[in-house]
């Protein structure tokens, strides 16, 4: 994988990261027993707003690393 790919990647990675721990929070929070009705519904949208970001970034590190050039996998066929 060529050096732009993998810095690419690595930062998707840390950018799901960072949506996964934010979502955690909001997890825990929600598990609040004094949490109000209209806090736990926003809770819920935002679980299911970060839940998209994370399958979005996952399906691009899936096509970043789908669409690499053979050359650069060390796939070349003989």
């Amino acid at each position: 994988m060529d050096a732009d790919r993998k810095e690419l990647v690595h930062r998707l990675f840390v950018l799901a990261t960072e949506i996964a721990e934010a979502a955690h929070e909001e997890a825990v929070a929600g598990q609040a027993s004094s949490a109000s009705r209209v806090n736990l519904a926003l809770a819920a949208e935002s679980l299911c707003r970060r839940a998209c970001e994370l399958k979005a970034i996952g399906r691009t590190i899936s096509i970043a690393i789908e669409h690499e050039a053979p050359e650069s996998a060390g796939e070349i066929p003989s």
